[in-house]
């Protein structure tokens, strides 16, 4: 979703200025030593798919992989062969969800999915895609067309799949629904309205049930299971906050701030939240 940094290119610049920020003192200064004319810029394939939501790579380090605007998960496959169709979730078709001139994305991807967050099992090799529109999905090794895991908890219909991650030791998967009243395409409301009706959920694939572990959040964006795997970090966008909930130990079930992000007119941009949280605090 974003509204500013809409290349892939940005992304990985704000994440290496983050760890940067978040590094100790003598590691830090070495990074910033960093000649940041030496980054890669991985163009989009040509045409109209544009705004990579987050980056993701599998268990063998090949990658990276990006979902853009017309449904799909795009895998990097080196310079000869450029991008490639990874994944896709149901119902999608290359010349009726490839946006025009005349039909813009947004009159498609509602239809066609729009995936955001990205986390590979690198024990399995799935890969689990917070689709906007369709919730949560899952591909297997080798990519193809992606099943539909969850599009409803509790009687209520996922309206805006954001965030994901996977802990790698149980296979359990975390994620986020930015809103219960407004979609992708209305993110602006989200963030103007101040709605608060933002879930962080936890998903079993072993059992296929679906735990809230958290409701009436603001705006739920980017979410990272610790190293430790004790606590989630979730983005809270529009409020410019990470907010910390212990899924471990004492604390389990409460949610804490963890951070103030500056304000800025980027402040609600996810991408940044995402890396910032992907640190892994």
């Amino acid at each position: 979703m974003g509204c500013g940094m809409s290349r892939l290119a940005k992304a990985v610049v704000s994440l290496a200025i983050i760890i940067m920020l978040l590094m100790p003192g003598a590691l830090a200064a070495t990074m910033a030593s960093i000649d940041a004319t030496r980054s890669q810029h991985l163009p989009l394939p040509r045409g109209t798919v544009r705004g990579p939501e987050s980056v993701a790579f599998d268990g063998e380090g090949h990658g990276p992989y990006s979902g853009v605007s017309d449904g799909r998960v795009l895998k990097w496959n080196g310079d000869k062969l450029g991008w490639t169709t990874y994944t896709h979730g149901p119902g999608y078709d290359s010349q009726t969800c490839t946006a025009t001139k005349f039909r813009p994305e947004t009159a498609t991807e509602s239809r066609c999915g729009r995936p955001l967050g990205l986390r590979f099992d690198q024990r399995t090799g799935d890969l689990y895609v917070a689709d906007a529109y369709k919730g949560l999905m899952r591909v297997g090794p080798g990519g193809g067309e992606a099943t539909v895991l969850v599009n409803n908890v509790d009687g209520v219909p996922l309206r805006f799949t954001d965030g994901v991650d996977v802990d790698q030791t149980t296979g359990q998967v975390y994620f986020t629904d930015s809103s219960m009243n407004y979609n992708r395409a209305q993110h602006e409301m989200v963030t103007r309205t101040g709605d608060s009706t933002g879930r962080l959920m936890r998903y079993d694939p072993r059992t296929s049930d679906v735990t809230v572990l958290q409701a009436d959040m603001t705006y739920p964006n980017g979410v990272a299971i610790s190293a430790d795997r004790t606590h989630l970090v979730v983005a809270s966008t529009g409020p410019c906050k990470l907010l910390r909930h212990w899924i471990k130990g004492p604390d389990a079930g409460r949610s804490e701030p963890f951070a103030d992000l500056p304000r800025s007119r980027h402040c609600h941009i996810p991408r940044l939240y995402k890396a910032y949280c992907r640190f892994r605090a």
